[in-house]
């Protein structure tokens, strides 16, 4: 799983370390730096969508990693990058919190 060689970040020179206490959420970057480090993707990913305005949705993704035994759950707001990386991974997502329409009469 850390072949990032599909994913253009042979430039990626800096570090982001993130932790739960301090950070709600972590950037695409944190979970980069996190695999560098060794850790492993869960194959399961959850994502969920927070609405803003109820008009923009920004998705959350739900990862859960593991190294040494040790686990940490990190949540990382979704960009072109991040999107990239569950689509083109072998991920079994899990959709939280889909919209549904309900027609009005």
């Amino acid at each position: 799983m850390n072949h990032f060689t599909n994913f253009h970040v042979q430039y990626f020179d800096l570090k982001r370390h993130w932790c739960a206490p301090s950070e709600k959420y972590a950037g695409g970057d944190c979970l980069l730096s996190a695999l560098d480090e060794g850790w492993e993707v869960d194959p399961l990913v959850r994502c969920e969508d927070h609405w803003h305005a109820g008009v923009r949705r920004v998705p959350v993704y739900h990862f859960t990693l593991t190294r040494d035994g040790e686990e940490m759950k990190m949540p990382v707001i979704s960009n072109p990058f991040v999107e990239r990386f569950v689509r083109h991974s072998e991920f079994q997502l899990v959709r939280m919190n889909e919209r549904r329409v309900i027609a009005r009469s």
